[in-house]
């Protein structure tokens, strides 16, 4: 037998040593070797940044503007996310380019994050398909370089939902790691900011969370405590400091406007409707009936022309109660408007608000223009809000019949997104519901990427 040399032999004084030498080495290569086989994750990068150059500066948005002026005018005011105004403003120095530019890069980034995670998960056929979704359909590049807070708003939801996911998956051990916890905190205080209706989908998972893993409560706390502490902070800074106007009433008024409007509507196209003396004379305090009937556009079902900007929190009971004694004297026409105002929510065959806002945009005309081009029909197809709504709802059936029903909770964000715009939503568009279709790539990975659950055995 060839004897060992003394270089070759790791004494058990420097054995310890000798494997902490090797752990860099160790590491880098698996680094590499990762890459190497998916280095293809990158696509969504690279694809957003040619749109982006194809269309530089970047497509604008008015709201997007109106943040712009108000940070250059240091005036402020709720209706618009803050937060997201001082990213424009502050961090993207009010230029347009550099706006889109880096939600280009933190869109992707958040989608590079889920791939990265799902690479652990899934086959790397399945993986690559995933890649291919969020690359190619046309929704997330054309909103990639679309200025407005959906779009990062939309990214850091994926992040959330990605977390939720690896508390789920590694049953709470992930929440031994004190980076995970900080980042879950900046998460949900960055996705509550941003839309404050997520609010709603933000506390279902809190409940989620500590009801499901009640014995790792402790360390729920923290991301928790972060969240409250940063979102107190923020508040006092815009209340106290910036003192920021609050968001209009009206702005959660959607669904009454637009029944009072559908009801002139009816009864000035020949349907009578019921109403009250006291109501009629109120609503028409605001404007003539003629007007409250034109606002109504039987075609795009939303009335975006109908705000109030007169209305205040002080008004809401007069307005709520004016608005229910219509809503109770012509209640068939109530329901069937709400049916209709929410209607592209589930039907096909119904547009919304937004659905040709991006060819338009693109070629440089009005959304009206771009539902009469030749893009319009590519266009109802490829952003038809209903048809990703229903794979939403597929993927939720098939979670359930793949033995996947860990991963329900995750459904809590695109319900919670669903329900803001059904109880309070000035029109139902695609932007808005941007943080749920973003889950749709991830989601279907995870529940049709990985093998059926083993069916427990009887007891």
């Amino acid at each position: 037998m060839a004897s060992e040399s003394p270089d070759n032999v790791a004494s058990p004084a420097n054995a310890g040593t000798s494997r902490l030498a090797a752990r860099p080495a160790t590491a880098a290569t698996t680094g590499r070797q990762w890459w190497r086989r998916n280095w293809f994750i990158l696509m969504p990068l690279f694809v957003y940044l040619a749109t982006y150059a194809v269309v530089f500066p970047g497509i604008d948005s008015p709201d997007a503007a109106a943040q712009r002026t108000q940070y250059a005018t240091w005036t402020f005011d709720k209706q618009h996310s803050i937060l997201d105004t001082f990213f424009l403003g502050l961090i993207g120095r009010n230029e347009l380019w550099l706006d889109n530019l880096l939600q280009v890069l933190i869109f992707s980034a958040c989608i590079l994050t889920a791939l990265a995670v799902l690479a652990n998960k899934v086959s790397r056929r399945v993986l690559l398909l995933t890649t291919l979704a969020w690359t190619f359909y046309p929704l997330f590049p054309a909103y990639a370089v679309s200025s407005t807070k959906d779009v990062l708003c939309a990214g850091f939801t994926l992040l959330l939902c990605v977390e939720v996911f690896e508390i789920i998956d590694t049953k709470a051990a992930i929440l031994m790691r004190p980076w995970f916890l900080a980042g879950m905190g900046l998460t949900l205080f960055v996705v509550n900011e941003l839309r404050k209706n997520n609010f709603i989908f933000v506390v279902a998972i809190i409940v989620y969370l500590l009801i499901r893993f009640r014995r790792s409560w402790k360390r729920l706390l923290a991301p928790l405590l972060i969240f409250a502490i940063l979102t107190g902070a923020w508040g006092l800074y815009c209340d106290k400091t910036l003192k920021a106007s609050p968001s209009p009433t009206t702005e959660m008024l959607g669904v009454p406007l637009m029944q009072v409007s559908y009801i002139y509507y009816r009864d000035s196209h020949g349907d009578p409707q019921d109403i009250p003396a006291e109501a009629d004379a109120y609503f028409q305090s605001f404007r003539p009936q003629s007007e409250w009937s034109a606002n109504y556009d039987a075609q795009r079902l939303v009335v975006m022309s109908n705000k109030l900007h007169s209305l205040t929190n002080e008004d809401l009971p007069e307005f709520l109660g004016h608005w229910s004694s219509m809503c109770f004297a012509n209640l068939g026409t109530c329901v069937e408007g709400y049916l209709l105002f929410e209607g592209s929510l589930l039907n096909p065959l119904q547009v919304t608000d937004d659905q040709y806002s991006i060819i338009a945009a693109v070629q440089g005309i009005d959304k009206q223009d771009g539902a009469r081009s030749a893009l319009a029909i590519p266009a109802l197809l490829a952003f038809n809000l209903a048809v990703l709504d229903w794979m939403l709802i597929g993927l939720a059936i098939l979670a359930c019949r793949r033995g996947r029903r860990e991963l329900l909770p995750l459904f809590l964000i695109p319900l919670g997104i669903a329900v803001s715009l059904m109880l309070a939503a000035l029109a139902v568009q695609i932007r808005l519901m941007l943080g749920a279709i973003i889950l749709i790539p991830f989601l279907a990975a995870l529940i049709l990427g990985q093998p059926r659950a083993p069916a427990s055995n009887p007891a």
